[in-house]
């Protein structure tokens, strides 16, 4: 049974923003009920000439993760008023950021179980977040629309020796999808527009860059990166000299422009197929999950998902599902150039406490190597590799294949006080779980409002790519002998910027003014083993975010951070940045009817 039905019924506006009539979402066979403005509304008996755009019927976009409706989402959630969340699969559909909120509202004003009582606290801190996304996530009804949703403009400046190179070094710069990372400065000028007909959708997401501009690559450091991506596999033959790293000058400074999103797709029966640039985040974490994150620029896939939680089948009282299937390529690699690669993920989702997904994913075919439905077979279904005894571009070899499985956990008896989750990355395991030790973790405590604070939230995350058993070196994560530059897309990781052999943690603590304005102070620090990098290094940053919003149309997104590190190999001696930016971005939704 959908989650989300057509209530069949108009709703009369309340306020200025009208809610369209939906099931409580968080009971599957729970009754319908009108709901208005955040107060109880009555329902006309006139049918609507259109669907509701809640309707599975409807095409919906997604939002994209820099958005602050993500964070907003995840603390109502933690405080227990979304209990069918799914936070392992992103990014979501508007519909679905929509349904979410209506799960709020249900609880909230009692159409949810009533069993379940919001006390004062919770209740008086999530009315404060609810109208602006309801401001948000309004939709024309069920009407061929195009939508302004956004024009900003970002400006940035990294004072003093910057890393830019999270595959070897690190990156000062985290989850800015692969935008430029450089010495000196740079400016951002975008738009983002969609367009949705029935069940048609399509985004688009354009950005103008200005890069500052690359550093050269002396030439001890391309001995070090031919060292460092060839010399672990001992057994296997070195890179052939034509593709080994060479110093190369310095580029200066250029312009470029770069779609982030450029998608259509189709909606059908709480599922949606797309097609284009489109965004993957699989996992819970804020740092960055180890599979996909916004660490790297979005790449060119055909992608089938879940754009809502379904209930299990035969026993669906017990929780419900999603799924999402990737197919795509990968840009920027040399090791071999043009790779695709492929990904599965399911996500569990038990009552209102426990969440998990498994997720497997692989990098195939690229230079040398056939592309062909048998090698897919092969790379989909086969246990064999060539391992590391054959010579790099051995035709034979199925893929880099990779395992993934994450979780999330409302504490019970603490549920609107702690959630704690994890993310677990295997290279040649079939699943993390099976051998824990031998695994790449990350897990976190997030603490939606704190005793006497209701307005302040904590974060706490921990990430590792040094498995637990021993210490194998930076030839363990990340790639294999075949795909040298595997998990890597524009030369930005696809996942947690903490890199090869790296150990992270990271603190963060927010004030909450509203949805739209709030400030977080974090502090970072990022050790790499000596076994992987010659003496080490450590990455340390101070980081102060800030969302400021005056309006309801205009905002501005402020990040400042200052960073000290000590990596000899990169540059002898301790060196320090700081680095800021800053983007005023004007929201308008502008809708304009197509079709009338």
């Amino acid at each position: 049974m959908a989650l989300i039905v057509l209530a069949g019924a108009q709703v009369a506006a309340a306020q200025t923003v009208t809610i369209l009539p939906l099931q409580p979402s968080n009971s599957f066979l729970a009754p319908i009920r009108p709901f208005v403005g955040g107060t109880l509304g009555q329902a006309s008996s006139a049918q609507p000439t259109h669907p509701s755009v809640d309707d599975d019927r409807n095409g919906s976009t997604f939002v994209s993760m820099d958005s602050w409706v993500y964070p907003t989402l995840e603390r109502l959630a933690a405080l227990g008023l979304i209990p069918s969340q799914d936070i392992s699969i992103r990014p979501w559909t508007r519909q679905e950021c929509r349904r979410q909120l209506r799960e709020t509202e249900d609880i909230l004003y009692g159409f949810g179980d009533l069993d379940t009582p919001v006390n004062d606290a919770i209740r008086n801190e999530a009315e404060r977040l609810v109208p602006d996304l309801e401001r948000e996530l309004q939709e024309p009804n069920g009407k061929t629309t195009a939508t302004l949703e956004s024009m900003y403009v970002r400006g940035g400046t990294i004072a003093g020796a910057p890393l830019t190179d999270g595959f070897h070094f690190g990156q000062t710069w985290w989850n800015d999808y692969g935008r430029p990372l450089g010495r000196g400065t740079s400016a951002i000028t975008g738009y983002s527009l969609r367009l949705t007909s029935g069940r048609w959708f399509f985004h688009v997401r354009q950005e103008m860059q200005s890069d500052p501009g690359v550093r050269a690559i002396t030439p001890a450091q391309a001995n070090l990166f031919n060292q460092l991506d060839n010399v672990p596999f001992s057994s296997a033959p070195t890179i052939p000299p034509a593709i080994v790293p060479q110093p190369a000058p310095a580029v200066a400074a250029y312009v470029r422009q770069r779609p982030l999103d450029l998608y259509a797709g189709y909606a059908f029966a709480g599922y949606a197929v797309s097609f284009g640039k489109q965004e993957i985040y699989w996992g819970p974490t804020t740092m960055g999950p180890w599979a996909f994150s916004s660490n790297a620029e979005p790449t060119y896939n055909l992608r089938l998902m879940s754009t809502r939680p379904h209930p299990f089948p035969l026993v669906p009282q017990l929780g419900s599902y999603r799924v999402d299937l990737v197919f795509g390529k990968l840009s920027g690699h040399k090791y071999p150039a043009r790779p695709y690669y492929n990904g599965q993920k399911i996500s569990l989702i038990f009552g209102s406490y426990f969440e998990t997904s498994f997720t497997r994913w692989s990098v195939l075919w690229g230079v040398g190597h056939p592309m062909s439905l048998h090698t897919l077979k092969n790379n989909l279904f086969s246990s064999d590799s060539t391992g590391a005894t054959f010579a790099y571009g051995d035709r034979t070899d199925p893929g880099d294949r990779k395992g993934d499985w994450d979780f999330r956990l409302h504490v019970p008896g603490l549920k609107e006080y702690a959630t704690i989750y994890g993310d677990a990355y295997s290279d040649d395991e079939v699943n993390p779980i099976d051998a824990p030790r031998r695994v790449a973790w990350q897990t976190g405590l997030y603490m939606p409002h704190l005793p006497k604070a209701p307005h302040v939230d904590f974060r706490f995350e921990m990430a590792s790519s040094e498995e637990l058993s021993q210490d194998e070196g930076g030839a363990r994560f990340f790639l294999n002998n075949q795909y040298r530059d595997s998990n890597t897309n524009k030369g930005f990781l696809l996942g947690n910027g903490v890199g090869r052999d790296g150990r992270a943690f990271e603190g963060r603590i927010g004030y909450w003014v509203s949805p739209r304005t709030r400030i977080e102070a974090g502090y970072r620090q990022n050790k790499i083993s000596e076994r992987f990098l010659p003496t080490g290094g450590t990455v340390s940053d101070g980081f102060i975010t800030g969302d400021f919003a005056w309006n309801k149309e205009w905002s501005a997104q402020v990040f400042t951070q200052y960073e000290r590190f000590l990596i000899p190999s990169f540059m002898p001696g301790r060196h320090d940045n700081t680095s800021a930016r800053i983007q005023i971005t004007w929201t308008p939704q502008k809708n304009v009817e197509l079709i009338r």
